[in-house]
């Protein structure tokens, strides 16, 4: 089964709770730049929510020259020693992120930090069929 992050946006209030949270849990910072989740509002009543949530369509593997992104035990993963920084991963998907200054890409990994505290309870982990 693969993993997969999902966001409720009837209950998220927008706090940004989930992106420091990440942050921490990941990079070991408070720097919401560092996060593999964020979450915007687009205006007043419209949330954008943006995570790796283990698409289908694997743009982000089709298009890495350095192989840094795979299917490893049904998850997309990004092996940061692979990794050269070039964006194109991250202009193929805007689900993933680079960081702002060692220039590797960053994706949800499923970890469950965020879900664990989101106030609102809005975020979860759910499974599906294993990507092929």
């Amino acid at each position: 089964m693969t993993k997969y992050l999902t966001l409720d946006t009837e209950r998220c209030t927008g706090c940004r709770i989930c992106e420091s949270t990440c942050a921490i849990t990941t990079e070991g910072v408070l720097n919401r730049a560092k996060s593999r989740i964020h979450i915007y509002r687009k205006d007043v009543l419209i949330l954008n929510q943006l995570f790796c949530d283990q698409c289908d369509e694997h743009l982000c593997i089709d298009v890495c020259p350095t192989g840094a992104i795979s299917l490893k035990n049904c998850q997309v993963r990004i092996d940061r020693s692979l990794c050269d920084g070039c964006g194109k991963c991250a202009r193929a998907c805007n689900k993933i992120f680079l960081t702002p200054e060692e220039h590797f890409a960053l994706m949800c990994i499923q970890c469950g930090a965020c879900v664990k505290t989101c106030p609102e309870n809005a975020l979860e982990i759910k499974e599906k069929e294993c990507l092929k």
